[in-house]
């Protein structure tokens, strides 16, 4: 298996080889979308975004607006992918509701729901709540892409996860997974022994 391809904007996101071309994870601000739309040479096969959070989902609608790819998330991230639900304001001062939620809504028409267990492209998604409840990752043959579930070599900041406590429990679970390679939403690739390394640092 040819491994995901990273493409480094404000977030990670990654081109994944599948057969007949390619999917997303993830769709970056979505004042990088140009940026995007410039790389990308053949249209995706779908978008696969990991949680709603405006660094990961920002450029969602510039991506269906192109080219009517389905958009694949968590239904309990749908409402603020649509709009109908602010995101959670980002700690920043007075701004932080504003910055959250500056990306333009998703319709409904765009999104499909995938959960626990859902094959895409021969890829197993996997629920990795905490940073926010409906985050899901994406599992093969040893690889995980991870979102936000782990940021480096640790965890997002507390005030950033939506259940700090079940984030941690998150780390657990991705070494249960047996992931071998984890790929997150920021930093570079980790190894598993890295995960482990974590794991013990958290007590879980």
């Amino acid at each position: 298996m040819s491994g995901p391809e990273r493409l480094p904007f404000a977030a990670n996101l990654y081109r994944v080889p599948a057969e007949g071309g390619y999917f997303l994870v993830d769709a970056g601000l979505p004042w990088e979308r140009r940026r995007l739309l410039a790389l990308l040479q053949k249209p995706p096969l779908l978008l696969f975004l990991t949680h709603h959070h405006l660094d990961h989902a920002g450029g969602a609608r510039a991506l269906w607006e192109r080219f009517r790819l389905p958009v694949l998330a968590h239904p309990r991230e749908w409402p603020y992918l649509t709009g109908k639900k602010p995101r959670p304001p980002l700690p920043v001062p007075l701004l932080g509701g504003f910055l959250a939620n500056l990306g333009p809504p998703l319709p409904e028409e765009a999104l499909r729901p995938v959960e626990e267990g859902a094959e895409v492209l021969g890829w197993r998604v996997v629920e990795l709540p905490g940073h926010t409840l409906g985050q899901v990752g994406l599992f093969r043959e040893g690889v995980l892409l991870a979102g936000d579930a782990l940021r480096g070599r640790g965890l997002p900041p507390r005030p950033i996860n939506e259940d700090h406590a079940l984030a941690r429990k998150t780390v657990r679970r991705i070494l249960d997974l047996g992931a071998e390679w984890v790929y997150p939403g920021h930093g570079g690739p980790l190894k598993r022994e890295e995960v482990e390394a974590l794991a013990r640092k958290l007590g879980v």
